[in-house]
């Protein structure tokens, strides 16, 4: 067994990548992630390597992630990558700058925590090289492009109350500080910016008591015309409806993203709630119209409501579902739960 003693560095990390790629045919495990997806992907695009597993004890590469961070086994061979995600370690080139900010973005969200030092590194310098712009400001999706009311709508992380999938409480939020429903965050002046923060911090602080200005004005990064925090939240969305083919055919061809996002924005402009959350011994019920059962888990972990150790299934009207992110052994996509007392799950 062979493991970095110390937090590894980046060249390490890029050995460790193209000693990957150079593999012979073989297999990789992963967990059913949207960045271990990604990275599995770019495996594939560029290396030896041939199928993909999420179970299968006989790959000779596995992605493991535990407490203590993420590591990669090769051949018996364990390398710690610290918390970093595993496509940071990728080598950077313009055909995957959209993939590699994805699969980071991704796991920064899912796993509840900050860009890592090595990420911001990678961001900052090697994918500005390539066109990416990187600031400190508002952590909504795509206050660029996208009118304020529709970026605090799509806020799952922080997920605002009463405010997030809700278009009438946005804008009704935006209209106390004189804020057009129109506007977008470069056309509002300091003085209504300052009200806009207090306003999201407050509303935030009813369901988080340790949430800070800190957690609102973060790390952001853009490439071209994407937010990588929009795009990362469109392919957690697309993931649970329909499964890992959308994810598979962005990684290949990253202009996609485009259509991923379209897609995201015109499901959920509609609006969604979350009502009654119910706990069983061996799951979550969640009376919601948002299909993202990920999502939802993301959401209820902010406020609190659930634990991470049992997964979430959805009330729809059509009837209760659930997606492989939270049951390993169905199908991919949204899945019908066709009898919840015979616990087939």
């Amino acid at each position: 067994m062979e493991n970095f003693l110390k937090e590894p560095n980046k060249d390490e990390l890029r050995q460790l990548a193209s000693r990957i790629l150079s593999e012979s045919e073989t297999c990789i495990r992963i967990s059913y992630t949207p960045d271990d997806l990604i990275f599995a992907f770019l495996v594939l695009k560029y290396g030896k390597q041939n199928s993909i597993s999420f179970t299968s004890n006989e790959c000779k590469i596995e992605l493991i992630t535990n407490d203590a961070g993420k590591i990669i086994k090769i051949n018996n061979q364990q390398f710690y990558i610290g918390r970093n995600a595993f496509t940071s370690i990728f080598p950077v080139s313009t055909d995957d700058v959209l993939p590699i900010l994805a699969g980071i973005t991704t796991s920064m969200i899912l796993e509840r925590r900050n860009y890592t030092e090595l990420e911001l590194d990678i961001i900052n310098n090697d994918l500005v090289k390539l066109g990416v712009i990187t600031e400190k400001n508002l952590k909504i999706p795509n206050y660029k492009s996208l009118p304020l009311f529709f970026s605090l709508m799509l806020s799952f992380d922080p997920y605002i109350p009463e405010v997030t999938g809700n278009r009438e409480n946005s804008i009704k939020m935006l209209k106390e500080i004189n804020i057009s429903e129109t506007d977008r965050l470069e056309d509002i002046d300091e003085a209504k910016l300052n009200s806009l923060v207090y306003k999201i911090i407050s509303n935030t602080l009813k369901i988080n008591p340790r949430f800070s200005r800190e957690n609102l004005i973060t790390d952001r990064a853009y490439y071209l015309e994407y937010d990588s925090l929009e795009l990362a939240l469109s392919l957690i969305y697309f993931l649970d409806l329909k499964g890992s083919g959308d994810l598979f055919q962005f990684t290949i061809s990253p202009n996609y993203a485009e259509t991923i996002i379209y897609k995201f924005r015109d499901e959920l402009s509609k609006g969604f709630f979350i009502k009654n959350v119910e706990e069983t011994n061996n799951y979550y019920i969640v009376e919601t119209n948002l299909k993202s059962p990920l999502l939802i888990q993301l959401i209820l972990l902010q406020m609190n409501k659930i634990k991470r150790n049992k997964p979430i299934i959805i009330k729809l009207p059509e009837g209760f579902f659930t997606s492989r992110t939270q049951v390993l052994k169905i199908k991919e996509g949204l899945n019908k739960v066709e009898d919840l007392n015979k616990g087939n799950l």
